[in-house]
């Protein structure tokens, strides 16, 4: 079972019908947001109803519709105050990965990410599932959460690129998305990975800190 996180959302977040709240609503909304993310560390978002949210909530179902339309709709507000990146993360890929130290760098940024992504790793989930079954509002939360990481590898690559470590014929935005693709894989399936044929978590880290090393033109 996934740890349980608090998600702190907008604190001038508006109510299901757009008008913003005053301190008692706003409690009410996040005892929803965090009542429901619990509800989905153990179920999938199409096994919560709102019935299931407001009785774990301590309130009514009347009450949840004054603030949100659906569960998809509380699941995307949580995400509202989930970020994949964070200042260390910055960081580390701004760092300049043509000079030594930057295999140990790949591995710090592979500690980093996966950290965060497990921090709301509920959501992140339950957002990743919805976005692949065509949920257009999930893909672009994905997308928007990516995207400030995904333009801070493009750089990187760009300038490994331009130093003749990295082939010049991929395309910089593709490699960011390959990283990101399998930190998001890693940081869902380490946790739980097998220790057996040398596919532990620790094992899987190493592994993709070295694929990031040589995208970004590492030599160590």
């Amino acid at each position: 079972m996934a740890q349980h996180q608090a998600i702190r959302t907008a604190e001038a977040a508006p109510d299901g019908n757009g008008r913003k709240l005053g301190a008692k609503g706003q409690r009410t909304r996040q005892q929803l947001v965090e009542a429901t993310v619990a509800l989905l560390e153990t179920h999938g978002l199409r096994d919560v109803s709102v019935v299931d949210v407001a009785r774990a909530a301590n309130t009514s179902p009347a009450t949840f519709y004054v603030y949100f339309k659906g569960v998809p709709e509380v699941v995307l507000a949580a995400l509202e105050g989930a970020s994949q990146t964070s200042p260390t993360l910055e960081a580390i890929i701004a760092r300049d990965w043509l000079a030594p130290g930057a295999t140990d760098a790949a591995l710090a940024f592979v500690e980093e990410y996966t950290t965060i992504w497990n921090r709301h790793r509920t959501i992140f989930v339950v957002r990743n599932l919805a976005a692949e079954e065509g949920d257009t509002r999930f893909y672009e939360a994905r997308m928007r959460q990516a995207r400030p990481m995904m333009d801070a590898i493009s750089e990187q690559v760009i300038r490994a690129q331009a130093a003749g470590r990295t082939p010049a014929n991929l395309s910089p935005r593709s490699c960011a998305g390959t990283i990101l693709m399998i930190l998001e894989r890693l940081s869902a399936i380490g946790p739980i990975s097998s220790h057996e044929d040398g596919v532990g978590y620790a094992d899987l880290k190493a592994a993709a800190a070295h694929s990031i090393s040589m995208m970004l033109g590492a030599r160590g």
